[in-house]
């Protein structure tokens, strides 16, 4: 018994020792969790970060922030004035974004615990009087920057909510300390906030439609600035704007800064300014002798702007030459800006603007592209005529010369370049080359003495659409998939399908329509409505192709020639358009691209335009 009673008390003794020896232990991660648990933070999750976690520990407030976290916040607050710690200043900026974060926005506490997140990341980010010097190389830096650009995030939302971004500089926001009141705004964009019908946050969008999305990281919250388009014609409807004619969403980046440090706060009232950046001319943002890369996205606001445009545009609208004829004309994605050379898109048969916006999408990302190029887009009935559709196109754009360059000052707008799919190509190649009306009357046998016997505004009307010559601030053209000498679809099956389809506009009636008609049809004069559509001149050996089949521009031109079978020349096709009709002698350059006739989308085409660009730079700057 006796024997017993010693080993229990062997045992009770042993325990803790055995205890003891399994408290520690290590186990191997799985591939990427230890990457994913020390990126962590309040903003990326729903917890604290391992850096703000183990301060909290150690200083044995972990259990007192769960219960009470604005106690911890305040107490902490009177810390950092007193002590200055930059690192201090971090861990405020993450307690008080992950206080706010379970908090309702119509909570008064929700803008105070953002507003204050916002004061402290710049702080830890900016401030001076903050020691040490801030260490870019850190954890808590890199977390500093996407806290600041998070609470701004959620400030913008309150702000829209509540209904003050049209009068940002009356905004007073409280602080865990005093309050943050904003004293001014510095505005890039064209528009000031009040232009806009609202804004929207880029982070609460994901995308579709394109292949990739172009961000740029770094300081700053991404916007989307929607304008609301015109119910009617007004002051503020504007030629060349509201593409598609809905509401036009552009990008914007906000910023804000402090006018003084928050560690001398002394009066508890905290002045600072709001900025608003145009991410598609500048990536950098410079203030109080800092240059900083500014975060930007310019993908999610085009995708906001065209689901809303294609939610108004069915398939056969295309076919709707009323439609188009509505919303026909040059339109600025973004507005002018001088000394920016203009890049037009022309698109082609049955098409719409849309099928450019994947390429600009990838350009805005290059930022030498960025910085030197402006680009807009050409939308036209393609049910009418192409000579007819060319001589709009024609008077549009010197139209929009004399609108923004009324004297001839900006030298950028005369290296414009045209770049024209399909048919789009047809009509870009006839702002480069030159006919004369009796060309088209002896190609379709008609003799000098029926065009002496016509009106003077018949005859105007003709010598606008047949008699022209190259404009000469177009400085180059890229032809992608162009049918030169017409394709063998036009006047197959298809073609006769295109021409049901179609609904000529009713401008068809004009003196135009009825000049196109007199002059190339042999037809009867009475007979009013003209029968040729857009997709009549596509046809091998027709009258338009007979007389600008083998027309040379005379700029610079390239072309881009799409083929889905990459076998021989006589072979080769886009399943639309051959070789033979999309080759041109002279050009500067050819690239056979594996596509279909939609070789735009593709990005060999896309980098081949780009390099066409940077060597239309290289050509002007040399």
């Amino acid at each position: 018994m006796a024997y017993f009673k010693s080993y229990i008390k062997f045992l009770f003794f042993c325990v803790p020792f055995f205890l003891q020896c399994g408290t520690y232990s290590t186990f191997t991660y799985s591939q990427y969790d230890q990457v994913r648990a020390t990126r962590l933070n309040a903003v990326s999750s729903k917890g604290l970060s391992l850096i703000t976690t183990s301060f909290l520990r150690s200083n044995d407030l972990y259990d007192k922030y769960v219960e009470m976290p604005r106690v911890v916040i305040y107490d902490l607050d009177n810390r950092l004035v007193a002590e200055k710690s930059r690192d201090l200043s971090y861990y405020l900026a993450e307690l008080c974004y992950h206080t706010g974060s379970t908090l309702d926005m119509d909570d008064p506490m929700f803008a105070r615990m953002y507003a204050s997140s916002l004061v402290y990341s710049y702080t830890y980010l900016f401030d001076k009087k903050a020691i040490p010097g801030p260490d870019p190389f850190s954890m808590q830096f890199r977390f500093a920057l996407e806290t600041y650009n998070r609470s701004l995030a959620q400030l913008v939302r309150f702000a829209k909510k509540n209904r003050k971004l049209a009068n940002l500089t009356d905004l007073s926001l409280p602080l865990m300390r005093g309050a943050l009141t904003m004293t001014g705004a510095e505005v890039e964009t064209t528009w000031t906030p009040k232009n806009f019908l609202e804004v929207e946050v880029a982070y609460d969008y994901k995308i579709e439609g394109f292949s990739n999305q172009i961000n740029k990281f770094g300081i700053g919250t991404p916007l989307i600035l929607i304008r609301k388009h015109p119910e009617r014609e007004s002051p503020e409807r504007k030629k060349y704007e509201f593409v598609g004619g809905v509401g036009q969403a552009y990008p914007g980046t906000a910023f804000v800064s402090l006018e003084d440090s928050y560690l001398e706060n002394r009066n508890l009232h905290l002045k600072a300014k709001i900025h608003l950046f145009d991410p598609v001319y500048r990536d950098r943002i410079k203030f109080a002798g800092l240059d900083l890369p500014m975060e930007s996205d310019t993908t999610t606001p085009l995708a906001y702007m065209l689901s809303g445009a294609e939610k108004r545009d069915g398939f056969f609208a295309k076919f709707d030459g009323e439609a188009a004829l509505d919303r026909q004309g040059l339109y600025l994605i973004y507005p002018y800006k001088k000394d920016k050379i203009p890049v037009v898109f022309v698109h082609g048969l049955a098409s719409s603007p849309f099928i450019w916006f994947p390429m600009i999408n990838e350009f805005l990302a290059d930022p030498k592209i960025k910085e030197k190029y402006q680009f807009w887009v050409y939308w036209y009935p393609t049910g009418n005529p192409v000579t007819i559709s060319a001589a709009d196109f024609r008077d549009t754009l010197r139209d929009l010369r004399k609108t923004y360059d009324p004297k001839g000052e900006d030298v950028s707008f005369d290296k414009m370049v045209l770049v024209g799919h399909s048919m789009g190509g047809l009509l870009s190649k006839l702002m480069v080359t030159h006919t004369k009306k009796e060309d088209w009357m002896q190609a379709a046998h008609i003799p000098l003495s029926r065009y002496e016997s016509l009106n003077h505004e018949t005859k105007e009307d003709i010598k606008r659409v047949f008699e022209f010559k190259p404009l000469p601030f177009v400085k180059r053209v890229i032809f992608v998939a162009t049918p030169h000498r017409g394709s063998n679809l036009a006047e197959g099956i298809l073609g006769s399908i295109a021409r049901i389809l179609f609904v000529l506009p009713k401008s068809a009636l004009s003196n135009i329509g009825k000049a196109y008609k007199f002059l190339t049809l042999n037809s009867n004069e009475d007979s009013i409505v003209p029968e040729n559509y857009g997709v009549d001149d596509l046809v091998p050996n027709s009258l338009f192709t007979q007389v600008t089949g083998n027309l040379k521009p005379e700029v610079d031109f390239h072309s881009i020639i799409g083929n889905s079978r990459f076998r021989n020349l006589e072979w080769i096709n886009d399943s639309v358009v051959s070789y033979d009709s999309s080759h041109l002698e002279g050009a500067k350059s050819e690239l056979l691209v594996d596509s279909d006739h939609s070789v735009q989308d593709h990005m060999p085409t896309i980098l081949e335009i780009k390099r066409i660009l940077l060597e239309h730079i290289h050509v002007f700057e040399n």
